[in-house]
C-alpha cells in the first residue's frame, strides 16, 4: 500500500481541535457558570470533525491491512492487544491522578476527602465503564480507545463474511438513532448514552473500511479536484454550526457530540485526504501528527494541572475565550506532545516496546 502523507497532516490539525474542544472555558469545571458565547459555539462546533476523522482513519487503515495480511484473525489479535494495553496503562493512570486531585487538591475534612475518593472508585471501577464506555475516570477522553477496540472487532466479523455492506446499513441506522441521546433529544430523549462504540465510533469505522475497499472507484466516478472535496468540507462544517445553533440555541437541546451534517463533512475530508496523498509529505506537521494519540491521551491531566494554576490565581482573564484558544490550547498542546515524547524516549531507554496501531503509527499501516 502507497503511504498517505495527509494522513499524519489532517491529524496533526484534528488533534489541535480536540485540546480546544476540552480548554473551551464553558466546558471547565474550574470556570463554572461561564455563558457560551458565538466564538465557543463556532469553534466547539467546528471541531468536532477531529474525532470522527480519527474513526476513519483507523476504519480505513485497518481494513487496507487484513485485505492483504496472510493471517488476518492474527492481525486483528495483534492490533486489538495493543490497543487494549494503551487503554489499560492509561486508564490506571486517570484513575489514580483522578484519587490524588479528590485526596489532596479538593477542599474539605480528611474524612471528607477520602469519602470523595471512595465515590469516585465506586462510580468508576464498573463493568459496563471498564470495558464499554471507558469515560468515568479524570481521564474520560479515553472513551476513544475502548470503542475503537470493539467497532474494529465488529468490523472484522462481517468483513470475514463478506455482510461489510450489510454493517454499513446498520450502523448507519445506529447513528441516526444515537443522534436522539444527543442534540435531537428534544425530539424523542434517549436514556442512555451514545457517544460510543455502538452508536458513534462504529459508524465511522465502518465509513473508513469502505474508503479501503471503493475510495478509488469513489474518486473515479466523482472526478473532482482535491480542492472541491475541501471546499465541501468548510461548508458541511458551516452547515453543522447553524444545525447545532438551532437545535440548542434556539430548541434549548442539550449540546451534542455529533450531528446529520458530520456525516458529510468527515466524509469530505477523507476524500480530499485519499485524493492528496502527498499532502504534507517530510512536514512538521506530519511529524506531530504521527504522535496524535500521545497527545491526545496526555493532554487532560496536562489541561486539569493547567486551569488550577490559572484559578489559583484568580484571574477572569485566563476565562476569557480568545485568550484560552490562543494561548491556552498551544501550551497544553506542545506541552502534551514533548510529555509523551519524553515518555517515548523514557520507554527507549528501557527497551521497552512502544505501541502500534493505526492511531499512533501510520508507517506501521502504510508498509
Amino acid at each position: 500500500m502507497e503511504r498517505n502523507y495527509s494522513i499524519d497532516f489532517i491529524k496533526f490539525f484534528a488533534t489541535v481541535f480536540v485540546v480546544c474542544i476540552h480548554v473551551n472555558p464553558s466546558h471547565d469545571d474550574f470556570f463554572l457558570g461561564n455563558q457560551e458565547n458565538v466564538l465557543d459555539v463556532i469553534v466547539d462546533t467546528f471541531a468536532r470533525f477531529a474525532v470522527p476523522f480519527f474513526f476513519i482513519v483507523s476504519g480505513y487503515l485497518f481494513m487496507n491491512k487484513i485485505q492483504k495480511h496472510p493471517k488476518p484473525s492474527a492481525y486483528l489479535k495483534k492490533y486489538t492487544w495493543n490497543i487494549s494495553k494503551l487503554y489499560a496503562c492509561w486508564f490506571i493512570f486517570y484513575l489514580l491522578f483522578g484519587v490524588v486531585l479528590r485526596l489532596f487538591q479538593n477542599h474539605g475534612t480528611l474524612a471528607e476527602r477520602k469519602g470523595a475518593v471512595a465515590d469516585y472508585l465506586t462510580s468508576s471501577i464498573t463493568f459496563k465503564d471498564i470495558f464499554y464506555y471507558g469515560s468515568d475516570t479524570s481521564g474520560f477522553q479515553l472513551w476513544y480507545l475502548i470503542a475503537l477496540i470493539w467497532a474494529v472487532v465488529i468490523v472484522f466479523l462481517f468483513e470475514k463474511w463478506k455482510k461489510i455492506g450489510l454493517l454499513m446499513l446498520i450502523s448507519t441506522v445506529l447513528y441516526v438513532t444515537g443522534l436522539f441521546g444527543q442534540s435531537y433529544s428534544l425530539f424523542f430523549p434517549l436514556s442512555f448514552q451514545t457517544r460510543d462504540a455502538l452508536f458513534f465510533g462504529l459508524f465511522y469505522t465502518v465509513l473508513g473500511a469502505m474508503f479501503a475497499l471503493y475510495g478509488k472507484q469513489i474518486l473515479s466516478v466523482l472526478n473532482a479536484r482535491p480542492m472541491i472535496y475541501l471546499a465541501s468540507f468548510f461548508v458541511f462544517s458551516a452547515l453543522e454550526i447553524g444545525e447545532r445553533y438551532w437545535l440548542v440555541n434556539i430548541q434549548h437541546s442539550k449540546p451534542g457530540d455529533y450531528f446529520i451534517s458530520t456525516i458529510f463533512l468527515s466524509a469530505s475530508l477523507f476524500l480530499f485526504v485519499l485524493s492528496s496523498p502527498g499532502l504534507g509529505k517530510n512536514s512538521f506537521f506530519s511529524k506531530v501528527g504521527k504522535n496524535s494519540v500521545g497527545i491526545y491521551v496526555v493532554h487532560i491531566c496536562i489541561l486539569n494541572e493547567t486551569y488550577r494554576l490559572l484559578r489559583s490565581i484568580d484571574s477572569s482573564f485566563f476565562t476569557n475565550s480568545v485568550v484560552a484558544y490562543v494561548l491556552i490550547v498551544p501550551a497544553v498542546f506542545w506541552c502534551s506532545y514533548y510529555l509523551y515524547r519524553g515518555i517515548q524516549w523514557t520507554k527507549g531507554k528501557l527497551h521497552v516496546k512502544p505501541h502500534k496501531h493505526s492511531f499512533t503509527n501510520t508507517k506501521l499501516q502504510h508498509k
